[in-house]
């Protein structure tokens, strides 16, 4: 079976900032239940050299749309930045699942019929469609994610493997955590 460029980005994209969106729930429960300071949760981080909870998901819906609007050969939006409050993380979390509701598959097809340059913080050079999508745009999709989470975790959130995983049923009714 043979995926195509669509159905490995959107549907995996927009189930991804759905974990997100679970994540900023989390945040304000942890803040919450800690006793912690309103929006400490956005600011936190793993490292003194790393993002803070709230931008990994700001980068993310960033990097969402850069990416996207690569493969479909359009002019490149500019990153955006939205206030560190939950609101506005909210609000950037839709926008991002809006604009990725609007792709449809025709809109990336010709997306393999492309070469696209690596930035050098990646790797120096080009490559096709497939290797960007597997070595660049979903590994960087999924890091921000995992960051997000480990932000969470460390600071005591009681989440896990199926919060990372997100709100899926498969098809034969397995759990896999």
């Amino acid at each position: 079976m043979s995926f195509s460029i669509y159905d490995v980005t959107v549907p995996v994209m927009l189930h991804g900032l759905a974990v997100m969106d679970d994540y900023l729930l989390h945040a304000q429960n942890l803040e919450r239940s800690k006793s912690l300071d309103p929006g400490s949760v956005l600011t936190s981080r793993l490292a003194p050299d790393m993002l803070t909870f709230g931008e990994q998901l700001e980068v993310n819906c960033n990097k969402v749309e850069l990416h996207m609007t690569k493969l479909m050969d359009r002019i490149q939006v500019a990153p955006r930045s939205v206030a560190m409050i939950y609101p506005a993380l909210q609000g950037r979390l839709l926008e991002t699942r809006r604009f990725l509701q609007t792709i449809r598959p025709e809109d990336v097809e010709s997306a393999r019929t492309h070469v696209y340059q690596l930035t050098p913080s990646v790797a120096q050079g080009s490559c096709g469609a497939d290797d960007y999508i597997r070595h660049v745009v979903l590994a960087e999709f999924f890091f921000h994610i995992a960051v997000a989470h480990a932000i969470l975790r460390h600071l005591g959130a009681p989440i896990g493997k199926k919060d990372y995983l997100g709100h899926f049923t498969p098809h034969g009714g397995d759990d896999y955590s």
